[in-house]
């Protein structure tokens, strides 16, 4: 697969936020009638966000598995990608958005300091970091494959996830998230979704697909070249591909199912960021602000709102990536 470009000539950047959350969300889906995952969780009136925020609307429920494990009633989660920095300032504001949470309650002490942690997750080992910490008599202990707790800062249990180092099965799929993943954890998590029936869990690890196709492209060349790995994928894509398998039959049914698979993955991404868009737009986010959250460039959300501002306020998500579809193959 080619890595596309934007209209203004430059890379197109990767949702990689979106992905996460199809990752986390499909990570612990098994405890979804047990927490509510809130995506940029409002801090204050000001554009002042924590990434995700998980709370257990079971306090006694145990989510068994490495990340959860740790987990208490409020749980706040920060997601680096792997263009972005983890050093001690950005700890120290990881911090400062649990103390901000913790007074944000409607009477004193309503939120309770030892209900709390935090979390930040990452591709790699931040080891400048890690010794700085230590340096500074600060402890930091390896809980499980990937996952350090910080200890001696503050009483608020504050974890630190190398997403590469990541040895639970349950959560394969943030681990594939990565450059470079595991062939064998791409393949396992593929066999698994191409046999999920629900349809959040289908979108879930979907988002999770277009972020491991696109930097992980000579494995995912291979996969497609396997004809049950490439039946997997095909089945996983099914909507997305029917138009695109449409048009490649005339180029042969081998060349076809490739060439659909390949669009269908480009299908599946524009359709996350129109509804990304969408959901922002009816938060009457500007177009400059909707760029910066999502990581894509002014022209491309422009499009998008072009297409959208007919059907507001409700925001026909099918019928806006319909018109975005059209207009973009124009």
């Amino acid at each position: 697969m080619s890595e596309k470009s934007n209209k203004d000539g430059g890379k197109k950047r990767l949702d990689w936020h979106s992905g996460f959350e199809g990752g986390l969300r499909y990570s612990f889906r098994n405890y979804a009638d047990d927490i509510e995952i809130e995506r940029e969780h409002l801090l204050s009136k000001e554009p002042l966000r924590i990434d995700f925020l998980i709370v257990k609307k079971n306090t006694q429920i145990v989510i068994d598995n490495d990340i959860g494990r740790s987990f208490r009633k409020y749980n706040i989660i920060e997601y680096k990608n792997p263009d972005d920095a983890l050093n001690i300032d950005v700890l120290w504001k990881c911090i400062g958005y649990g103390g901000i949470y913790k007074g944000l309650g409607n009477v004193v002490d309503e939120i309770k300091a030892d209900e709390i942690t935090i979390t930040i997750c990452r591709s790699r080992k931040p080891i400048k970091l890690f010794e700085q910490l230590e340096n500074d008599g600060y402890i930091v202990t390896k809980l499980y494959p990937g996952i350090y707790q910080i200890s001696g800062i503050i009483i608020v249990p504050i974890l630190i996830v190398v997403l590469s180092e990541l040895n639970d099965k349950e959560l394969k799929a943030l681990k594939i998230m990565i450059s470079n993943a595991d062939e064998d954890d791409i393949r396992s998590f593929i066999a698994e979704i191409s046999k999920l029936e629900t349809q959040g869990d289908k979108n879930n690890a979907d988002a999770v697909l277009q972020i491991s196709a696109n930097i992980n492209k000579m494995i995912f060349e291979k996969i497609r070249g396997e004809k049950d790995m490439c039946e997997a994928l095909r089945e996983l894509m099914a909507d997305d591909l029917k138009n695109a398998e449409k048009q490649g039959i005339e180029l042969g049914i081998e060349q076809g199912i490739e060439q659909g698979i390949e669009q269908g993955i480009e299908q599946g991404a524009d359709k996350h960021i129109v509804e990304q868009v969408c959901k922002k737009l009816i938060k009457g986010k500007t177009i400059s602000t909707i760029a910066e959250e999502l990581e894509e460039t002014e022209s491309t959300i422009k499009d998008i709102v072009s297409c959208a501002e007919k059907y507001a306020p409700e925001y026909d998500i099918e019928a806006v990536y319909a018109e975005y579809r059209e207009k973009k193959n124009t």
